[in-house]
């Protein structure tokens, strides 16, 4: 049983393990390596969190280690995933170092979001602004999209100052305090992110992984909707 109380950490742990080797293998262009290890990293993520509050042990270790693994993995990690896609797919335009200079903001954006996250008192029924994990994903689908030639025009080789654009989105969905349901969410908010979850699904089989960002961004967008319907 004390062996137990040690596993929500160890997943942290492998959380960062997994999120750093992924930074490894993207610098080496092993792009679905990448993927593959960040997708180990979410799970980790999930779980640790999970498997704490069912047995009782979270604590402030415990939340300390989860935010400066979620920096690696969720915030440096898709910033330099933002800069290899335009490092590897733009063009002259907007150039290295501009890009690298918004990916590495949008990973400061999410360290301020993951600081302000535990010290944050409101109910946690719904996120207020993006989660950091989100847009881990979001960038990630970006670059399966890009690299599978399945971005339908929303990659930086079509459109060469896009990697800006999704660093600015980030930038500025990790801060903004929009009301986005979550897991733990009453009904409304559920059904609205069951909705969005199975139109994303239904996206993913038949235009490819660049649903899975578009269903992000959508998320987003109904939190930015509901400032004005109250739906949820």
């Amino acid at each position: 049983m004390k062996l137990l109380r040690h596993l929500p950490n160890t997943l942290t742990l492998i959380n960062l393990f997994l999120g750093t080797m992924a930074i490894i293998a993207l610098t080496n262009a092993l792009i679905e390596t990448a993927l593959l290890l960040m997708a180990g990293s979410l799970l980790a993520d999930v779980l640790d969190g999970a498997i704490a509050r069912k047995l009782g042990v979270a604590g402030g270790l415990g939340t300390q280690l989860d935010s400066l693994a979620d920096v690696v993995t969720f915030g440096v990690l898709p910033a330099m995933m933002i800069f290899y896609c335009g490092a590897r797919y733009g063009g002259g335009s907007p150039g290295q170092q501009t890009t690298a200079i918004f990916a590495a903001l949008s990973a400061v954006s999410a360290g301020l979001r993951l600081g302000r996250f535990n010290i944050d008192t409101r109910p946690r029924e719904y996120f207020w602004g993006l989660a950091t994990p989100a847009g881990g994903i979001l960038v990630a689908s970006w670059l399966w999209a890009q690299e599978t030639g399945r971005d339908y025009g929303f990659g930086v080789s079509d459109m060469p100052w896009m990697g800006l654009f999704v660093a600015v989105f980030l930038i500025i969905a990790f801060q903004i305090p929009l009301k986005l349901p979550g897991l733990k969410s009453p009904k409304t908010g559920m059904i609205t992110l069951v909705i969005l979850a199975l139109a994303t699904l239904v996206g993913i089989f038949t235009i490819g992984p660049i649903a899975v960002t578009m269903g992000i961004v959508g998320y987003v967008g109904l939190g930015v909707l509901n400032l004005v319907v109250k739906w949820y």
